[in-house]
């Protein structure tokens, strides 16, 4: 312990007797901190992300958010009055993973392969994500005061289509209580 101590006196004296070398072990020894800073900082970031869920939303989310913005926005068109709606999905999310393929043709056959690509976490493996395709809307019904006017009923019944890509025959527009 004494010998550590004695070595650490005769470095600090040599350092203050020559001042470029010290300037040079003062930002060496800055670098290797920066440089322990910042990989403690990828850990963590790393661990964050790998713990976030893969959507931002539930199905059940999702649909009510989904549902409520309709309702303003039939609301909101002339005639039709106070609403309610009701959306059915045709399926939960999907994501899509990226897969790493190649292609080969000859005279007589031809051969594809293909196979996911795998990201490698310190926790378990997964597959790269290109995207995630949100639930497809497989029907819509809406109640609203303006429900027993065909004018009405016609244009909730387009604007739906437009907005959710639906043919009419998904649709629903009744009277409410």
């Amino acid at each position: 312990m004494r010998k550590a101590a004695r070595e650490i006196e005769r470095i600090t004296a040599l350092l203050k007797n020559d001042r470029k070398k010290l300037i040079i072990v003062t930002v060496a020894l800055l670098g290797i901190i920066l440089i322990v800073i910042s990989s403690v900082g990828e850990e963590t970031v790393s661990e964050e992300a790998a713990a976030q869920p893969q959507s931002d939303f539930s199905e059940s989310e999702y649909t009510a958010k989904l549902e409520q913005r309709l309702e303003e926005t039939v609301s909101s068109l002339y005639g039709a009055g106070r609403s309610r709606v009701m959306v059915t999905l045709e399926c939960d999310y999907e994501t899509v993973y990226a897969r790493d393929g190649s292609y080969s043709k000859d005279e007589a056959s031809s051969d594809e392969k293909s196979e996911y690509i795998i990201i490698d976490s310190s926790q378990h493996e997964d597959g790269l994500v290109l995207k995630t395709v949100t639930p497809r809307v497989r029907g819509v019904a809406v109640l609203c005061e303006g429900g027993n006017d065909p004018y009405v009923c016609e244009q909730v019944s387009q604007m739906l289509s437009a907005l959710l890509d639906l043919g009419s025959n998904r649709i629903s527009v009744s009277k409410i209580q």
